[in-house]
């Protein structure tokens, strides 16, 4: 996984998957993953979850959610975004990964 911060898109391999504020979410929850080996996550928790850097108008967290699963299905990564509740969710990660920040 490799991650831009200039635009925050995000590479499985060499292959786009997503950027933006999707991408950021993205990395938080890889990042969380990857340091703390957490996997429950809450929408409430992303919202202010200064990393991510949400507009203050109209976030739109459920449809780049949203987003971000339906690419993950389509790339067919080793990932997923499952919902586990009202406003929680899990990221399933089914192979080993490896974070690089450029």
């Amino acid at each position: 996984m490799r991650h831009f911060a200039g635009n925050d898109s995000v590479f499985l391999g060499d292959d786009y998957l997503i950027k933006g504020v999707a991408g950021s979410i993205f990395w938080t929850l890889l990042r969380d993953y990857a340091d703390k080996g957490r996997t429950e996550f809450t929408n409430r928790e992303l919202r202010l979850d200064s990393r991510i850097r949400l507009p203050d108008v109209s976030d739109n967290l459920e449809a780049r959610l949203l987003l971000l699963g339906k690419r993950l299905v389509e790339r067919d990564a080793a990932m997923r975004i499952e919902k586990t509740g009202r406003g929680r969710f899990r990221l399933r990660v089914d192979r080993a990964i490896s974070l690089l920040q450029e």
